[in-house]
């Protein structure tokens, strides 16, 4: 029954253009690969003016030389579930999510980004990770990748996973190797659990995404690369990037510490690591990272398809504040309705279509990057596929805001709210300190915390003045907005099905 619905779902839905060309560049559909960071801190991009001190992304940085590089770019929420939720479905998350928090899950009659492109014609994996919020490791759920469009899969189903320790010895050793963020051993390869070893999930990812495209480089495919990186454990780096940033060995962790959720635990903390020393694994972690997808960028000019790929890049949420990640000027990190939570580092490349070189500063959404990938697919969904983006390709060759753009846009998770329209954002956030644990110094904690707050961002990016007795007009606008998108979004939770 479960798989009727989603049968009707996607045969009312999906509409699409099956040729094996884009209506829009009148040639063959172009490869689409989805790079998903974890974590990535918004000054943690060395292509950015703001980058960070002593942070090198060349890699990444390619993809912003052959393509379009954007200041301005939110997720829909500041934790990884829901904005996932929402980048590969193009709707506010809110429209289902009751809890309107961590875990949204993916319902049986919303298709996915992967099933449309499926549908038309694309070959379909994805590598790495997959978190909706609900149902971690569990083959047989919706919202395993094998069951909502994804021709393969390899990688885990949680928040997190040991870079290293991909094994079954290890796992079977282990009090508890399948928690949400503090999970171990074997990977999934489709929906079967297979060991690995000497490997570093960072390596391994890129070594199949590399497979993949060579063993699909004469047809379109859709490769949806989600890397773990640069989630904790952040320390669990590769010994040669220790040593070029100078960054401590921790000891990988054996069954004889007790649980892995209380190594997990401890390691996540400052205190066992400096402040300094997590700043510099960070930045380990982060070169590795970068490494990689010089090598899938390289795999691509090699097979000269890099010309016709889309390439997209994005964070997930904003950096983590425990990692030694880096959002300033922002202030505020992941967890958060601060710009550190929901600002993130965005890139899009399709040198055959897009202008290259391009610094692109208007307002955009990763709710966008799902009708950008149809759009430049040439194909066209039925008019009842709501999508709460737009396309990006247009806007971009014209350097003018988007549709959506001059519309508010809205986010809600757990007591925290936030609502920006044009330069104005009205906002409730909460600073991120579990039990005391210290915040590191790459973060920057938000003036307003626990305190509705008005900001003209044009002027104050940093959320420090607040203007709500200066604007009271300003902010009963942008109030009611809110409580009507929320009340739209109320309304939309009897349509899911799960």
């Amino acid at each position: 029954m479960r798989y009727l619905i989603l049968f009707v779902s996607l045969f009312l839905y999906v509409q699409g253009n099956n040729s094996d060309k884009s209506e829009n560049t009148g040639t063959k559909q172009p490869n689409i690969i989805l790079i998903v960071t974890d974590d990535q801190g918004y000054a943690d991009l060395s292509a950015y003016d703001h980058v960070s001190a002593n942070c090198e992304t060349p890699n990444m940085d390619r993809i912003a030389q052959s393509g379009v590089l954007f200041s301005q770019c939110y997720v829909s929420g500041p934790v990884c579930s829901p904005s996932r939720a929402a980048i590969y479905t193009g709707k506010y998350q809110e429209r289902w999510d009751q809890n309107m928090g961590w875990g949204p899950g993916l319902p049986l009659n919303v298709p996915t980004l992967a099933e449309i492109l499926r549908e038309n014609g694309y070959n379909t994996a994805r590598v790495g990770k997959s978190d909706y919020g609900t149902n971690y490791h569990n083959p047989k759920v919706r919202e395993f990748p094998v069951h909502h469009g994804y021709n393969s899969f390899l990688g885990f189903s949680a928040h997190a996973h040991d870079y290293f320790l991909l094994d079954k010895d290890i796992e079977m050793a282990t009090p508890d190797p399948y928690g949400e963020s503090a999970s171990l051993g074997r990977l999934f390869r489709d929906t079967v659990k297979v060991g690995f070893e000497n490997t570093y999930t960072t390596n391994l990812f890129t070594d199949e995404a590399i497979r993949f495209v060579k063993e699909n480089k004469d047809a379109p495919f859709f490769l949806d690369l989600s890397y773990n990186a640069v989630h904790e454990l952040i320390h669990e780096v590769p010994e040669e990037y220790l040593k070029k940033w100078g960054a401590p060995k921790i000891p990988n962790y054996d069954p004889s510490y007790g649980k892995y959720g209380t190594y997990y635990w401890d390691y996540t903390q400052v205190g066992k690591i400096t402040d300094e020393e997590k700043r510099k694994l960070y930045l380990a972690n982060l070169n590795c990272l970068d490494d990689n997808i010089g090598r899938l960028l390289h795999t691509l000019e090699e097979l000269s398809l890099h010309e016709n790929t889309l390439i997209i890049m994005v964070s997930d949420n904003g950096g983590e504040p425990l990692t030694g990640a880096n959002n300033l000027p922002l202030s505020g990190s992941k967890y958060t309705m601060h710009e550190g939570g929901i600002r993130v580092p965005f890139i899009i490349s399709w040198p055959k279509f897009l202008p290259k070189e391009k610094l692109y500063q208007h307002r955009v959404s990763a709710l966008d990057i799902f009708p950008t990938c149809l759009e430049a697919a040439g194909i066209t969904p039925n008019d009842s596929l709501t999508l709460d983006g737009n396309s990006l390709i247009d806007p971009i060759k014209n350097d003018v805001p988007s549709q959506m753009a001059e519309k508010p846009l809205c986010f809600k998770f757990g007591k925290q709210w936030a609502i920006i329209d044009k330069n104005w954002k009205l906002v409730y956030a909460e600073d991120y300190n579990p039990e005391n644990r210290p915040i590191t110094s790459q973060i920057s904690l938000g003036a307003n915390s626990r305190k509705v707050a008005l900001y003209n961002l044009n002027e104050d990016i940093g959320e420090r003045n607040n203007l709500i007795e200066v604007e009271p007009k300003k902010v009963n606008e942008l109030q009611q907005k809110f409580e009507w998108w929320l009340k739209k979004m109320k309304a939309d939770h009897p349509n899911y099905v799960f």
